[in-house]
């Protein structure tokens, strides 16, 4: 497990550096695969994650993902009406990745999450960035 962990919610920031993950409307189940991820990882880095879910400010997602090293988001939401422009914005991001089905935006995006070991990889990966 990383040294620090944080969860920060709007309307809240950190100073500290990290890694910074975006969290985009995650179901429990999508939570928890993260955190099982967030878990098992070994990186030497601060892991900030920033959770946002409908109804939270959009102007405090939009900040966090400009300074986020990785976006993961729902592409399946419940209140999918709602959620659209957003899951469009958020798809076109080049550091996004999704759990669900992004049905038609999938020629934007086709860096779906299926497991655990794909978070890990995704973390290693964005590790080698802050060495």
């Amino acid at each position: 497990m990383s040294d620090r962990i944080l969860v920060v919610t709007p309307p809240d920031d950190t100073l500290l550096q990290g890694i910074r993950i975006v969290h985009v409307e995650l179901t429990e189940e999508h939570s928890s695969i993260v955190s099982n991820a967030l878990m098992q990882t070994t990186l030497p880095h601060t892991i900030i994650n920033y959770v946002w879910k409908m109804g939270d400010p959009i102007a405090w997602l939009m900040d966090k993902i400009v300074k986020g090293d990785l976006i993961i988001f729902n592409a399946s939401p419940e209140n999918n009406g709602a959620m659209e422009l957003i899951i469009g914005w958020v798809a076109a991001q080049p550091r996004s990745y999704y759990f669900g089905n992004l049905k038609d935006l999938r020629m934007v995006n086709d860096r779906a999450i299926y497991s655990v070991d794909e978070i890990l990889t995704l973390l290693e990966k964005v590790s080698n960035y802050h060495e």
